[in-house]
This record gives structure tokens, C-alpha cells and sequence, in this order.
């Protein structure tokens, strides 16, 4: 599959992981800060991430306001979780999409830099190397539609949900995002 020209994974690099111990944010954060090669890994918690679509639609979105200058957050990962969470407000992205204390679940995504072609196997050993250097053990859950996850990104759902309704609710939210801020 590619967009423009550009190779895509038919799968958003993303790897869902436990804890055995229940996270203590602040040091999960420094040591996370400490080992991460660069501003395109991120960890969100387990039922906001749902569809590779919904992933890859964040990715475009906060890839295309970070080259044009227009991000709202001063990091790629931030503008990555602030666009998931369809806010405009980066703290409010973080109460909705980032890990919260005693979390010991959630996923650890890659943001692509969609303009270059990735390595899965480059990709795969540094994700492998961040899960092991945090004490995380990587786990086979797969991204699935979870109708509380989206209605705790701020997703209000009315009538009949199915699975298709959820992942557009799910990506326009994303769209969204930057059309509120301007209001």
C-alpha cells in the first residue's frame, strides 16, 4: 500500500505491551526519556489506540504540522497524542490518550516519517530494545475498536455502534482536532 508514492506498513508499527508492576508515571517517563532515539516513539494507553487507519490518520496529521510549522505541541510524540486525542489543548490530549499512573498495559507506537521508506526490521529491534529497556514485556494484544476507549478520547456515539461507525467517529476526531483549535 502506499500514499503518494509513499510505502506503508499494511499495520501501524505499534506493539502492545504489560507490566508485572503497576508503572510509576514520572520515573517511567524519565527513563523512557533517557533510552529514546528520537521524538517518534510515543506510549498511549491500551484502549486508545484501535485501527492502523486511525493511527496512520494521527501520523499524517501531526507529521504535516510539524513540517509546516503549525503544531500546537513542541514535539512530534506530543502533536502525535494531542491529534489522536482530537484536542487542541496538549494537556488535555495527555489526560485522554497518554499513559496514566499504575498503568500496567498500553501500546508503544512508531510515528513514521512518511517521506522516507522504514525498515520493519531496524524498527522492530529498536521497539524491542525500548519495551526491554523499560522492564515492559511485549504482549499479543491486537488493535481492536473499543467503544469505551473512544468515548474516553471525547467521542460521544449515539444510536446503532458497529465497528465501522466507530473507526470514522475515531479518525474525523483526529480531523477535528485542528478545525477546533482555530475556533
Amino acid at each position: 500500500m502506499s500514499v503518494q508514492g509513499i510505502a506503508m506498513w499494511e499495520t501501524f508499527p505499534c506493539w502492545s505491551w504489560t507490566s508485572n508492576e503497576p508503572l510509576e508515571l514520572k520515573s517511567f517517563v524519565q527513563s523512557f526519556q533517557k533510552i529514546v532515539p528520537n521524538q517518534r516513539w510515543v506510549f498511549c494507553r491500551s484502549d486508545v489506540a484501535q485501527t492502523s487507519r486511525q493511527l496512520w490518520t494521527a501520523t499524517t496529521v501531526s507529521n504535516r504540522n510539524t513540517e509546516r510549522g503549525t503544531a500546537q505541541a513542541r514535539t512530534l510524540d506530543a502533536e502525535f497524542l494531542r491529534v489522536l486525542a482530537g484536542t487542541h489543548n496538549v494537556s488535555e490530549a495527555f489526560k485522554r490518550a497518554g499513559l496514566q499512573n499504575k498503568s500496567t498495559s498500553g501500546w508503544l507506537l512508531h510515528i513514521p516519517d512518511q517521506t522516507t521508506s522504514m525498515n520493519s526490521e531496524t524498527i522492530n529491534q529498536e521497539a524491542n530494545k525500548l519495551l526491554n529497556g523499560l522492564g515492559l514485556s511485549k504482549s499479543s494484544e491486537s488493535l481492536e475498536i473499543n467503544l469505551d476507549g473512544a468515548k474516553n478520547l471525547g467521542i460521544s456515539l449515539d444510536g446503532a455502534i458497529d465497528a465501522s461507525r466507530i473507526e470514522a467517529s475515531l479518525i474525523g476526531h483526529i480531523l477535528l482536532a485542528d478545525v477546533s483549535s482555530s475556533q
